[in-house]
């Protein structure tokens, strides 16, 4: 009796699994990643070109043309970015949740700003730190000169609002330009060593024509702060100590 159920239960038809929708993960290989990195990087370089040499066509300095700059990095350092990671990497801000959890999430693109307390204080910990050097070099000529002529002419209470609005916009499109879509993109196929070496090596060649000091603090600044993002797994953090610091040295450079 149980040797004939059994023969008659192994004959049903076995279950059919329910169908599910393909999603991009599916495909997702070794080999997918290293080209979404080398992509990612061929697209910084370009995009950070692009960007540094747009003035050379314009008539007048950075600071007389300084909308257009902040238009111009909207485009290159944000909507670009945004748009291959969208639209050619199929990996839209819902995969959030299906890979939030993973051991090396790189995926989000550093999108994740739930600790923001926190990220405020570290950051306001850095600007202190930064401070005393930010005064001592807006005293010097050779910065006083350069800036004089990147940022715009400020007199009024309205020229002040509108150059450090634009100037926090601004780092907010640089900082998810290098710490976000550079920073993670890349190491999602190389790996994070490499990935905070190449986007603070484009970052630091981004100030070339700036005085030394600060073109090659970039390179050592590019590092801390891509090491900063990919521990927090967010681009925030880089983005308010860079904006601090760089309004702070704004005013500072300028009154």
């Amino acid at each position: 009796m149980t040797s004939e159920n059994t023969s008659s239960s192994s004959d049903l038809p076995a279950t059919e699994a329910v169908y599910q929708e393909p999603t991009w993960e599916d495909d997702e290989t070794r080999a997918t990643g290293i080209l979404r990195a080398l992509f990612t990087i061929v697209a910084t370089g370009f995009l950070a070109y692009a960007q540094w040499t747009a003035p050379a066509s314009w008539s007048g300095a950075v600071g007389q043309n300084w909308g257009r700059w902040v238009w111009m990095s909207a485009v290159c350092n944000f909507a670009l970015p945004l748009g291959i990671v969208w639209m050619f990497f199929g990996q839209v801000l819902s995969h959030q949740e299906w890979l939030k959890d993973q051991k090396h999430n790189a995926w989000n693109y550093g999108w994740n700003f739930k600790n923001w307390r926190y990220h405020l204080k570290i950051s306001l910990l850095c600007w202190a730190l930064f401070l005393p050097f930010l005064i001592y070099f807006s005293r010097q000529p050779e910065m006083r000169a350069a800036y004089a002529t990147y940022l715009p002419t400020v007199g009024s209470p309205r020229d002040w609002a509108f150059l450090l609005s634009t100037l926090v916009l601004y780092m907010f499109c640089w900082e998810w330009f290098f710490r976000g879509f550079a920073l993670f993109g890349i190491a999602q196929g190389l790996g994070i060593v490499a990935a905070i070496i190449i986007q603070a090596a484009i970052f630091g060649l981004s100030h070339y024509g700036k005085p030394d000091i600060e073109m090659w603090s970039a390179f050592a600044g590019g590092i801390v702060l891509g090491t900063l993002a990919w521990r927090e797994k967010s681009f925030f953090p880089a983005f308010l100590i860079h904006a601090l610091i760089h309004v702070t040295w704004a005013v500072l450079v300028l009154i």
